[in-house]
């Protein structure tokens, strides 16, 4: 008796994979055919196991002409058939879209991400979500079009997740300043970040004029350098620019070493004194000299505002909404255009060449 049961289930398995294969493999059905298929196939998902069933909801969902009845039957199965319904069907209800964007599971919500079309609403939902799998699944869909609103959204998760900081750099849409984005960008996309800061330095309020050295912090630095003390130097350049450790951290570990300059810059540590700091403390940047010269050359021709800028928006808002560098960086400013860093790469002819720019009164 079960040997036959087990048989039946696999007759009513195979002829539902059949069935389906032989309906997506062309278009152009009548209603009458259309009819015949929703009633067979719809009998036998009601009698098939889930997983017989979501073996064949993606091609039954990528199909145009499937009945909407059918798509129906998958959403009510839940599950991965709901999941695959949710990612591949153009008859979803708008409504349960955007129910599940905001409140559904993690699953379903990734699933809903990597539609090829969304409204709005479903974008900035899924946009302010906490879970690593949805904004991953969502930035990654270069299909949807992603408004300033959940840009920034993003970004100020990407800050602290390196992954989904290096997607958004990626995507080609990306119509806002890339700064916060800093330690996951490229070694040229570093120059082309650094020279649109530079240029709305320049553009806004001139040329710096000479900058007021910190010989008090330049010293301690160098104190705490030469005892090899990572964490309390990291605790002294997290109190100076007022911003969370976790984050100076990530500059200060950044093997390149560029993030770690501009905070020299932008704390007016000289240039003698941060190349110090750098060697004391072994940065794998200040162990290559062709790259320690490049670093060099980046402190001495980055305007402090320009340095302010960029540290700013690596850190975000900091422990305090005082944040003394954001208002260097940003009084008086106008907002650099988003795609100046990207028209950069025109004038950038190679790494670690920063362009000179003169810093003298």
């Amino acid at each position: 008796m079960l040997s036959a049961s087990r048989d039946r289930q696999a007759a009513d398995r195979a002829l539902l994979r059949t069935i389906v294969e032989q309906f997506v493999a062309r278009s152009g059905y009548r209603p009458s055919e259309l009819q015949q298929f929703e009633r067979l196939a719809g009998g036998l998902i009601d009698i098939t196991d889930a997983e017989a069933i979501a073996e064949i909801a993606e091609p039954l969902c990528r199909h145009l002409e499937t009945p909407p009845e059918l798509i129906a039957r998958l959403f009510d199965q839940g599950g991965t058939s709901a999941r695959i319904a949710f990612e591949f069907s153009s008859h979803a209800p708008i409504g349960d879209i955007l129910a599940n964007a905001e409140h559904g599971s993690a699953e379903l919500a990734a699933a809903i991400a990597r539609r090829s079309d969304l409204p709005r609403d479903a974008v900035a939902a899924l946009a302010a979500r906490s879970e690593g799998v949805v904004l991953y699944a969502l930035t990654a869909n270069r299909q949807l079009y992603l408004d300033s609103a959940a840009l920034r959204a993003l970004i100020q998760v990407a800050r602290d997740d390196q992954g989904l900081a290096r997607l958004l750099l990626d995507r080609e849409d990306l119509d806002i300043d890339p700064e916060p984005l800093f330690l996951a960008a490229t070694t040229v996309e570093r120059e082309k970040i650094t020279l649109a800061a530079c240029r709305s330095a320049l553009s806004s309020q001139g040329i710096d004029g000479p900058a007021r050295v910190d010989r008090f912090l330049a010293a301690e630095l160098e104190t705490l350098g030469l005892t090899g003390d990572h964490d309390a130097t990291i605790s002294r350049i997290a109190d100076a620019l007022d911003a969370r450790k976790s984050r100076v951290r990530r500059i200060f570990l950044d093997e390149g070493g560029e993030a770690l300059a501009l905070t020299f810059v932008a704390l007016a540590i000289d240039l003698e004194a941060a190349t110090r700091i750098f060697i004391c403390h072994r940065r794998a940047a200040a162990m290559d000299t062709a790259r320690l010269r490049a670093l060099r050359a980046l402190m001495s021709s980055t305007p402090m505002r320009a340095a302010a800028r960029i540290v700013a928006a690596i850190n975000g808002n900091g422990r305090s909404d005082r944040d003394a560098l954001r208002r260097a960086a940003w009084r008086e400013e106008t907002p650099v255009a988003s795609s100046a860093w990207r028209r950069g790469s025109r004038q950038i002819q190679g790494a670690g060449k920063p362009t000179r720019l003169d810093q003298s009164a």
